[in-house]
């Protein structure tokens, strides 16, 4: 009985999570149309909170060195010139096949500079592993 309270209580807590990012989003378009911010700010203001908490999830171990936390920064700035760059001279189409590219470089810089390897994706991410028990459904 415990594994299913646990797993509906994490299924609130998701959920409450999801809200709370979805609030925070529209709010913050909400405060750029009062104080006349493009909207385009915004958004390349929580493109960067999400390259940062990717980062953070991939490499939790090397954000306690202040060089790789400089190396992402300096990555973030490489980002935000790069959607600028594309969305100005090739448009939105383009974006995606562009964002695949830069996170490619991304991981092999962070593997030739810093030495570690490319997150391994065996399973989702914030995916439990499965547990031998009786809290399985």
């Amino acid at each position: 009985m415990q594994g299913k309270r646990s797993r509906i209580q994490d299924t609130f807590y998701l959920i409450g999570a999801a809200l709370l990012v979805c609030l925070l989003g529209v709010g913050a378009f909400v405060l750029a149309d009062i104080y006349h911010v493009s909207p385009l700010w915004v958004f390349f203001g929580l493109m960067s909170v999400g390259l940062v908490a990717g980062a953070r999830e991939d490499y939790r171990k090397e954000f306690r060195s202040p060089r790789f936390v400089a190396f992402v920064m300096g990555w973030l700035v490489v980002n935000v010139l790069v959607v600028i760059f594309v969305v100005a001279n090739f448009g939105w189409l383009w974006l995606i096949p562009a964002l695949l590219l830069e996170q490619f470089l991304f991981y092999m810089s962070a593997s030739w500079l810093f030495g570690v390897d490319p997150p391994s994706r065996k399973r989702w991410p914030f995916q439990r592993n499965k547990s031998s028990g009786s809290d399985e459904m």
